[in-house]
């Protein structure tokens, strides 16, 4: 209450930021990703984005957040082995809420050595408290503070009498992927793989070469802040090094002159040789890293429509066009295995299909793929596969009829 005018009035509240204008902590922003991710059908990449956009954070913040999101997929096996050994339990039997905020202590205290110990533990509490059942707070405390002081005091399966269980647990991979990979390669080889798997890549960038090269991107790059070198495995490959600020704030990303895409997909491009006036069409297109680059690879002179089963990733590489200044794109909402039904699609002269897979081949990119993953999948996404290529290859055939 306060006095005005001599009479008792009740003092005006303080207004309340909208809730997804709040200011986000990291760990807050990361344990909401990592409790969101496995039914969510998006990648971390994607969730981060949401809550960045969604939330006020200090770039400091946002980096250590995507660590501890990406850190926590990457070596979610490690981590629960240490955990259940912590805490005297399987984490079946550990709260769901619980696990991941263990999962961030854990990941701080065996692989962040700019954190000190006492504040992993502090942090993990406090989310505990509110987001933890009644005493989750001090299971949390105890289990952080029985943990193995670093990875080599963590007892992992003997190497010799489980050669299976000890690399699923000490490279962080589901059993039944490294049974698969041992089978098939060897020990050594599946080890390799597995610890390959956990090495973060690089933050590669495709020149768009309707508005830049690479040297001028390079040198736009550095004018605000941000260093990038040539990659020298594809000649419009840069790999961004150092940023000052999230990408969307880059005025050379804003302007289009560059998208994000790996190596291994801009030689897409160069296979395909997409040519001025031909009629391409991308049967499984979004977000659109490949459309675009077939686009600007044809000079932006092709006709090329794309295809996608979500009406969200059709709008994803329609954005993407529109920031990277590519008219000769059109989208369209489908089903690609029944190609032959969608109306204006066919005839083409070439077609991509970038079909829906295991992400196996990307794991280092997209960690939480092989906690996604189940041994029936593998069949079920052959089986979809199967469909599509013979979607596109019936397109190739009426492209043939209609040939002089």
């Amino acid at each position: 209450m306060r006095r005005e005018g001599g009479a008792e009035v009740a003092a005006p509240r303080p207004e309340r930021m909208p809730p997804r204008e709040r200011a986000l902590t990291a760990r807050a922003c990361a344990h909401a990703v990592l409790q969101s991710a496995p039914g969510s059908g998006l990648f971390v990449s994607e969730l981060l984005d949401r809550e960045f956009k969604g939330g006020k954070m200090r770039p400091d913040d946002r980096g250590l957040a995507t660590e501890l999101v990406y850190g926590c997929m990457r070596m979610r096996g490690t981590l629960d082995w240490a955990i259940e050994q912590s805490a005297g339990r399987p984490m079946e039997r550990i709260s769901k809420e619980l696990r991941d905020i263990l999962r961030m202590g854990m990941y701080q205290l065996l692989f962040l050595d700019r954190i000190p110990a006492y504040a992993a533990v502090d942090e993990a509490v406090k989310l505990a408290l509110r987001h933890g059942q009644r005493g989750g707070e001090k299971f949390v405390n105890a289990v952080l503070r029985n943990a193995p002081l670093s990875l080599a005091d963590v007892k992992f399966p003997d190497r010799e009498r489980d050669p299976v269980g000890y690399i699923s647990a000490a490279r962080s991979h589901p059993v039944w992927l490294v049974r698969r990979w041992v089978e098939r390669m060897g020990e050594a080889e599946a080890e390799a793989l597995c610890a390959a798997g956990n090495t973060p890549p690089p933050l590669t960038a495709r020149v768009n070469t309707i508005r830049a090269t690479r040297d001028s991107l390079i040198a736009s790059l550095a004018a605000e802040g941000a260093r990038a070198v040539p990659n020298e495995g594809h000649p419009l490959a840069v790999d961004i090094e150092e940023l000052p600020r999230p990408l969307p704030e880059l005025a050379a990303f804003r302007n289009g002159l560059f998208g994000i895409q790996d190596v291994s997909g801009m030689r897409i491009a160069d296979l395909l040789e997409a040519q001025r006036g031909e009629r391409i069409v991308d049967l499984c297109a979004g977000p659109g890293g490949k459309a675009t680059a077939l686009a600007a690879a044809a000079g932006d002179a092709a006709e090329l429509i794309c295809v996608d089963l979500s009406p969200d990733k059709a709008a994803m590489v329609r954005e993407n066009a529109r920031r990277l200044g590519l008219t000769s794109i059109r989208c369209l909402v489908g089903d690609a295995r029944e190609a032959s039904r969608i109306p204006g699609l066919a005839p083409a002269d070439r077609v991509l299909v970038d079909a829906p897979c295991s992400n196996t081949g990307v794991l280092r990119r997209r960690p939480e793929a092989r906690w996604r993953l189940d041994p029936g999948d593998i069949a079920r996404l052959a089986k979809a596969q199967g469909a599509l290529l013979s979607a596109a290859a019936a397109m190739d055939r009426q492209m043939a009829c209609k040939s002089p």
